[in-house]
């Protein structure tokens, strides 16, 4: 597959040379423009093939012709399960996860996640199956999930998610009211030992650190709270382990907190906003997934309980 991608030269980029523009400008790598380079009509101005050293002028239109082959799962197999789709473009999709439902497949006869999903879904349009899913959410967790569908999309989102211009913040429901309402929790997490899918707390971990702020309380005898996360790193379970390590295990976990209440039969996760930049605009997107059903009815109240502008 092939993938062209433009820009203009603006004024104070006068006497720039192309190839530092094709880099700073349009965000291509080293790789990308030296195959570039060997294509025909791989890489114009205004038209017309170019020497990346060449030197360009205001209004200038740059164009660069680009491989993208997919990096398909191959062992992913269609399922036509459903998806919700949030947001779609030519690179990437965003999607609701439904809680219950995998990401991926784990063996054996698994082929019903959000993975096969997606491959039934884009091969439906023609398209070829899933790419790279960024940030796995666990089995329980509902919300915003984003797929690459081209390895240029993947190298550009995984240095915005280096750079943190790629992050998603999170609603969830505690035991308790988290004291003070606002904070931000830094505590280095690593595996039990012997227990490879729990986590706990240790100075001899990898550095974790969510930020958390308290949105509203709920009314019921044992008070509980609904908080917006953000996480500055993406460990396992790290909402999960930092909450309960403040005295506020998120409602439903059983594997920090209580487990399962009346009302709320999964841990109460949910992935409700993701902000990225076009992997080739630049362009600002910003998605969200609505608050699902069970945490709604479980907090007696709509979802514009809380500001858009709340969470962190």
């Amino acid at each position: 597959m092939e993938k062209r991608v433009s820009g203009i030269v603006e004024k104070e980029d006068e006497g720039i040379r192309l190839g530092h523009f094709l880099r700073k400008n349009m965000h291509l790598t080293k790789n990308e423009i030296s195959r570039a380079k060997f294509r025909q009509g791989g890489i114009c101005v205004n038209g017309e093939r170019r020497k990346v050293n060449g030197l360009l002028k205001a209004g200038d239109f740059v164009e660069a012709l680009l491989e993208t082959e997919d990096e398909v799962s191959k062992g992913v197999e269609a399922f036509e399960g459903g998806i919700t789709v949030l947001y779609e473009d030519q690179d990437v999709v965003v999607v609701d996860k439904p809680s219950g439902l995998k990401v991926h497949p784990t063996g054996g006869t698994d082929d019903d996640t959000l993975a096969n999903r997606l491959a039934a879904y884009l091969r439906g349009k023609g398209e070829d199956s899933v790419i790279r899913i960024f940030g796995r959410l666990d089995k329980d967790t509902s919300g915003a999930v984003l797929a690459v569908k081209n390895r240029g999309a993947a190298v550009r989102l995984e240095r915005q998610r280096e750079q943190g211009q790629l992050f998603k913040s999170y609603l969830a429901i505690v035991e308790g009211t988290p004291e003070p309402g606002e904070g931000k929790i830094d505590k280095p997490l690593r595996p039990v030992p012997g227990q490879r899918n729990r986590m706990y707390v240790d100075t001899e971990g990898k550095r974790a650190v969510t930020y958390y702020t308290l949105l509203d309380e709920v009314p019921r005898p044992e008070k509980d709270s609904l908080v917006g996360l953000r996480l500055e790193t993406g460990r396992t379970h790290q909402i999960r382990v930092h909450m309960a390590s403040i005295g506020c295990p998120l409602l439903g976990d059983p594997l920090y907190g209580k487990g399962a209440v009346q009302g709320m039969e999964r841990t109460a996760l949910h992935a409700w906003r993701i902000h990225f930049l076009q992997p080739f605009t630049g362009e600002e997107v910003q998605v969200e997934a609505p608050l699902p059903e069970d945490m709604r009815l479980f907090l007696s109240i709509s979802s514009d309980c809380f500001s858009k502008n709340a969470a962190p």
